[in-house]
């Protein structure tokens, strides 16, 4: 069993998957903002709970956590920072491997037909977005091959004619710059989101292909310095 973690933005996402029947056991979502570091704990040990009393062997699921994926970012540092420490606690205390999954990693995965110049896009603020281009490996896994921070009124003219642009969908593109992408041929999905069941399917993938991250240096995803960061 896979315990998932996604505290990058407004939404605390916990999730329970299990590997050998790729299926969701429990998912938890919820749109607190500012809470996450008060409803972590409580929402991963109800989860564990609920499933150690509730869901009976009958049902053939896993009881044990044998994996923790965390996101990573980009996103809200302090959110970032809460999931990550947690999830760090919870792996050294239990002896347990984690990986971290990128944010633009999770709103790739939600394109139902991976296409050759695939591209997601995540407020960095200050009217700037992360902006990642991404490949499929032949097993499904969506590689990040290209990381960069760009300001959201040049994305037209950034992104291939023909590409595809994913965004969660709380972050909102000018009516200017979206009929800009259409005439340039730039497919948008407006309708991303970072769940937890997305980053347990893809921890899973990842632990495959490539085995743990490093507990001790597992950082989030950023390119630009924080304030106070020399």
């Amino acid at each position: 069993m896979i315990l998932a973690i996604e505290t990058s933005d407004i939404v605390c996402s916990v999730a329970l998957w299990d590997a050998e029947k790729k299926q969701t056991i429990l998912e938890s979502n919820l749109e607190l903002p500012m809470q996450h570091a008060t409803l972590l704990a409580s929402v991963v040990e109800n989860a564990l709970r609920f499933v150690e009393q509730t869901i009976s062997e009958n049902l053939g699921f896993e009881k044990k956590i044998e994996l923790v994926a965390v996101s990573v970012g980009p996103g809200s540092f302090t959110g970032l920072r809460i999931g990550l420490s947690f999830a760090q606690g919870f792996c050294f205390a239990n002896r347990l491997p984690i990986v971290g999954i990128s944010n633009h990693q999770v709103l790739a995965k939600q394109v139902r037909r991976p296409r050759e110049q695939l591209y997601t896009m995540i407020d960095a603020r200050r009217e700037e977005v992360y902006l990642a281009k991404l490949e499929f490996s032949p097993e499904g896994y969506p590689e990040i091959v290209e990381h960069d921070i760009v300001l959201r009124q040049r994305l037209p003219e950034v992104l291939q004619s023909g590409a595809v642009l994913v965004k969660p969908f709380f972050h909102e593109l000018d009516a200017e710059i979206l009929q800009k992408l259409k005439l340039k041929g730039v497919t948008v999905h407006y309708k991303g989101e970072y769940l937890a069941r997305l980053i347990a399917n893809l921890g899973h993938a990842k632990f495959k292909k490539y085995g743990a991250d490093d507990l001790k240096k597992i950082e989030p995803l950023y390119i630009r310095p924080f304030a106070g960061v020399q």
